[in-house]
C-alpha cells in the first residue's frame, strides 16, 4: 500500500468489492456462524477501526471454534493495517489451511503479499516472495489490481523493465482507476518505488504563487498539514514560525497547507499569527489526498533530492526536536550537495 507498500505510494488492500462475497462464503463454510460479531468486524474494518476489528474477529473465531475462514481474512486486514507484518502472515497460514476456494485463497495471498512489501525494506528474499505471493494471486483470480501491485513487488527489486511493463498491463485493464496516477508516476520514475518521493504537487499558495515539486529540488522542505480547528496545529505554530526564521537563509521552505472548509476564517487566523511562509489552502482535499495524510497535524519532512525523509503526526517537545534536528541534518547534506557561498 505505497498502508503501505512502499507507503508513499499507499497501496490499497485488494478486492474491496469483493469482501462481501467472500466473507460470505468463508461464513458458510463454518460450522459456527458468529453472524453479528462477523458483521460488526467488518464495518469496523470498513471504517477504518482496525483494533477494533482485530478483537471482533478474534471473538468472532473462538465462536466458530477456530474455523472461521472470513475472522482469518478480516484479521489478516486488519493486522496489515495496523502494520503489523508477522501477525498477517499467521492469519494468512490459518486461512490457507481452511478453504481450498479459489477467490479466497486470492485474497489471502494478496494479503500476504501486501504484509511482505510493506515489511521488506531492501531485503530481496522477502521481496521476491511478496513478487511470488502478487503472482499467485492472479493465477487464482487475476483481478487488475494485482498486476499493481506485482509491478511494485517487481521495482522495488529494481527489475524496473519488466516493472514498467506489468504496470502498464494493469493501466490497460483499469485505465480509470484511482491508482492509475500512481503506476503513471511509477512508470515515468520507477525510484518512487524503491523511495519514498514526494508525489508531483502543483501548488497554488493563499498569496498568488504557483509551486512545483520541480520548483522545490535543491531545498529542505517542511510540509506542514494542519488545521484552524485542530488545537495542537495551532499551539505548534509559533514553534514553526521560530524554525522558518532561522532557517531564512538556508536551502530550506516551510509550507503549510490548510484543510479547512472558510477561506475567509483561514485566512484571518494567518495574519493574525504572522505566518509569513507559503500557506496552500487545500479546499477539495486533493493534495492530502495525494499525500496520503489523514491525521493532523502531520509533518512531512522532504530533503533536497525530493525523497520524504521523516514523517509525524500530533505535535508536542519530542517531535519538534525531531524535526528541528533532522531538518539542521538535512540541511547540511543539501548544502554539501550544491556548495555557496556561506551565508
Amino acid at each position: 500500500m505505497f498502508t503501505t507498500p512502499p507507503r508513499a505510494l499507499g497501496i490499497a488492500t485488494l478486492f474491496l468489492a469483493a469482501v462481501a462475497v467472500a466473507s460470505a462464503g468463508a461464513r458458510a463454510a463454518s460450522p459456527v456462524e458468529p453472524t453479528e460479531v462477523l458483521q460488526a468486524a467488518e464495518d469496523s474494518l470498513r471504517n477504518g477501526d482496525f483494533k477494533e476489528a482485530i478483537r471482533q474477529y478474534r471473538e468472532a473465531d473462538k465462536a466458530s471454534g477456530g474455523s472461521c475462514v472470513a475472522c482469518q481474512l478480516g484479521l489478516a486486514k486488519a493486522f496489515n493495517g495496523v502494520g503489523a507484518h508477522k501477525e498477517v502472515l499467521k492469519a494468512v497460514e490459518a486461512a490457507l489451511r481452511l478453504t481450498t476456494d479459489k477467490p479466497t485463497l486470492a485474497l489471502a495471498y494478496n494479503e500476504r503479499g501486501l504484509a511482505l512489501l510493506a515489511s521488506a525494506g531492501g531485503d530481496e528474499d522477502r521481496l521476491k516472495e511478496a513478487e511470488a505471493a502478487f503472482r499467485q494471486v492472479i493465477s487464482l483470480a487475476d483481478p487488475p489490481r494485482a498486476h499493481f501491485n506485482l509491478g511494485v513487488a517487481l521495482l522495488r527489486q529494481g527489475r524496473d523493465e519488466e516493472g514498467v511493463a506489468v504496470l502498464r498491463r494493469y493501466l490497460r485493464l483499469e485505465p480509470e482507476s484511482p491508482s492509475a496516477a500512481a503506476a503513471k508516476e511509477l512508470i515515468d520514475n520507477p525510484l518512487r518505488a524503491r523511495k519514498r518521493l514526494l508525489p508531483d504537487l502543483e501548488l497554488v499558495t493563499l498569496a498568488g504563487d504557483y509551486l512545483t515539486s520541480a520548483d522545490l529540488q535543491g531545498r529542505v522542505v517542511l510540509i506542514d498539514v494542519w488545521g484552524t480547528w485542530c488545537p495542537p496545529c495551532r499551539v505548534a505554530v509559533p514553534d514553526l514560525k521560530r524554525l522558518a526564521t532561522r532557517m531564512r537563509k538556508a536551502p530550506f521552505l516551510l509550507v503549510s497547507i490548510s484543510n479547512d472548509s472558510d477561506e475567509p476564517t483561514l485566512k484571518q487566523f494567518i495574519a493574525e499569527h504572522a505566518m509569513e511562509w507559503p500557506q496552500v489552502w487545500d479546499k477539495d482535499h486533493e493534495i492530502l489526498r495525494r499525500l496520503g495524510v489523514s491525521r493532523f497535524p502531520t509533518y512531512l519532512l522532504v530533503d533536497h533530492q525530493g525523497e520524504i525523509v521523516y514523517s509525524a503526526s500530533g505535535w508536542g517537545p519530542a517531535i519538534e526536536r525531531e524535526i528541528e534536528m533532522r531538518t539542521a541534518r538535512a540541511v547540511r547534506a543539501a548544502r554539501k550537495a550544491a556548495p555557496r557561498e556561506a551565508d
